[in-house]
């Protein structure tokens, strides 16, 4: 029987389909001989990185400028081949860009000979996910795991640097961010 890999009507990606969409794109890469790095944010890092998530909606990430355009046309040619979410809400879409993403981490989340894609900063991810929407299963538990990552060494400085990333949209105040940050690290280090 043949995996399923995407629901067409909730829109989920599994890890099998990411890996098997992602592939794709780096071999259409490869055929333009073209070396593409991505940063990425949200669901995609909970469920190739920490194993924490069975799906998520899409893959959020940055599209360098230059390369939007063939970006946007080679994901569009993976959706059609594999029956995956196109568009605006495409499975693979530069929606972040709306916040912006302003870190880069060394840690590689996929690797393709033409295609990487790095996860943003621990801090920056921490920051995005307590002040997002904060849908309380997939973004309390994805906090947890990210925090954890960090390390409980200092919880003063971890609190600083992630407050710097907080979104914009929606607008979450410093003491509801603060009050988030609390819970989760006393979730994350039982403290």
């Amino acid at each position: 029987m043949e995996k399923v890999y995407h629901d067409p009507g909730t829109g989920t990606l599994t890890k099998d389909h990411i890996e098997k969409a992602l592939g794709r794109l780096g071999d259409l890469l490869k055929e333009r001989n073209i070396h593409i790095e991505l940063v990425a944010a949200g669901g995609v890092i909970s469920i190739l990185q920490f194993g924490s998530r069975r799906m998520t909606r899409d893959i959020d990430v940055i599209f360098p400028p230059r390369q939007k355009e063939l970006m946007t046309q080679l994901v569009s040619q993976v959706a059609h081949e594999q029956n995956l979410p196109q568009g605006e809400h495409a499975w693979l879409n530069d929606g972040v860009s709306f916040f912006g993403l302003r870190t880069r981490s060394t840690n590689v989340i996929f690797r393709h000979s033409h295609l990487v894609l790095f996860s943003a900063s621990w801090y920056e991810l921490l920051g995005m996910k307590l002040s997002g929407a904060w849908r309380r299963d997939t973004d309390y538990n994805d906090a947890i795991n990210i925090l954890r990552k960090i390390g409980n060494d200092n919880k003063s400085e971890t609190l600083e640097l992630s407050l710097k990333y907080k979104n914009f949209s929606p607008h979450t105040d410093d003491e509801t961010f603060t009050k988030r940050f609390n819970r989760t690290w006393k979730d994350a280090f039982d403290t």
